[in-house]
């Protein structure tokens, strides 16, 4: 017997998980943090580069815990799930994509990319995750969700051994 392929809107959903995983790996956990160190806050201290990141993430993740019940509740009450994470994910993408727009030594404007970043990551991930219910029965969403975060470690994986050898191999 051939195996069933989940219907699209899982699959679409999963895809979503994939993406964002990339973010978190490459962005977040991978050279963010590098590159916020040595070439963002080239020359100053490392235990004051650690803390400066350490407050952008705060900052961020203050924003995104204070804002998510009352957009949730927005989102939920108006029927704009998807667009609220359109939002987001823009904002995500735009930030990241700005980044790249910023000198050496300008670890002010780093943080603060680098904070709305996480923000729009984050706070899509509150709107990604409120569509589970959308593209799934109640009976498969553990199959679902798990699908998806399957698809994100793969897709976040994939990218991070990509990015390494290109830093590895220029």
């Amino acid at each position: 017997m051939r195996p069933r392929l989940p219907p699209r809107p899982v699959v679409s959903w999963a895809l979503y998980d994939w993406a964002n995983s990339a973010f978190a790996t490459t962005v977040m956990a991978g050279f963010f943090p590098i590159f916020f160190t040595r070439y963002w806050s080239a020359g100053e201290e490392v235990t004051e580069t650690g803390w400066r990141l350490s407050l952008a993430n705060s900052i961020a993740g203050a924003v995104v815990a204070l804002a998510s019940p009352l957009l949730g509740a927005i989102a939920d009450a108006m029927g704009r799930r998807k667009r609220m994470l359109f939002v987001f994910t823009s904002l995500g993408v735009v930030m990241t994509a700005s980044l790249s727009l910023i000198g050496r030594g300008e670890w002010p404007a780093a943080a603060w990319m680098y904070a709305l970043a996480v923000i729009g990551f984050s706070g899509g991930m509150t709107f990604y995750d409120a569509l589970l219910s959308g593209v799934t029965t109640t009976e498969r969403s553990d199959r679902t969700s798990a699908f998806g975060y399957a698809a994100g470690y793969l897709g976040g994986g994939i990218l991070f051994l990509v990015n390494v050898l290109m830093y590895l191999h220029p």
